[in-house]
């Protein structure tokens, strides 16, 4: 750096037209330490700047992850559009009914969830939560009582296969009329993990009393 230095000012004395004194080489040996760090930001100034936005994925990977990002994104939903509702049955699903049955007619009936997981994380990644809000009301010579009884259940649900959902059935097993002489008028929830927020699928029934 030093011989830089003294090179570069005998060019320039040369160039003016004075040639180089002991004096003059002397402050240029003296200033040198001062040339170091103007040389060393100079050369940081010149270094390119690290890429900023995080990595950018190629075509092959874009294409490889983009399905299993959607699926992730979907997050957990019915397998089929009758994959979250009641149905008439004991055990499973005979007919679909709906998410809301209104009165039911006397018989058995189920609520059941089969439910598309996305194909990724481990067991425990993925849960559902079930509520019900249940008011059974009797009713009497004397007049009628009611009361309301409130459940929650938590499940882990994975991945089944593309042929089937992860299945939940029976959720709840549901008979008409009502046994016990008094109604019975229930709501449920079912809260399914998502992204972009969580996905909550509703309905419910009323089961009149039995004679």
């Amino acid at each position: 750096m030093r011989l830089f230095a003294i090179t570069a000012a005998i060019a320039l004395f040369t160039a003016c037209g004075s040639p180089p004194t002991a004096e003059s080489c002397a402050e240029i040996c003296a200033g040198d330490g001062d040339a170091q760090p103007d040389v060393e930001e100079a050369a940081e100034e010149a270094a390119p700047a690290p890429a900023s936005g995080g990595m950018k994925m190629t075509a092959f990977e874009n294409d490889l992850l983009s399905p299993l990002i959607t699926d992730i994104r979907e997050g957990v939903r019915p397998f089929t559009p009758e994959g979250i509702g009641l149905c008439e049955g004991k055990e499973a699903c005979g007919t679909f009914i709906g998410m809301d049955g209104g009165e039911l007619a006397p018989g058995d009936y189920i609520l059941q969830a089969e439910l598309r997981v996305p194909k990724t994380g481990d067991k425990g990644t993925w849960k559902v939560k079930v509520d019900y809000e249940c008011t059974y009301e009797k009713k009497s010579e004397s007049g009628s009582s009611t009361s309301t009884k409130t459940s929650s259940r938590e499940y882990d649900v994975v991945y089944a296969g593309e042929s089937r959902g992860y299945r939940l059935v029976p959720l709840r097993k549901i008979k008409s009329p009502h046994d016990g002489g008094s109604s019975e008028t229930c709501t449920w929830k079912i809260t399914a993990p998502h992204p972009d927020g969580d996905k909550v699928y509703e309905g419910g029934w009323t089961a009149p009393a039995s004679e």
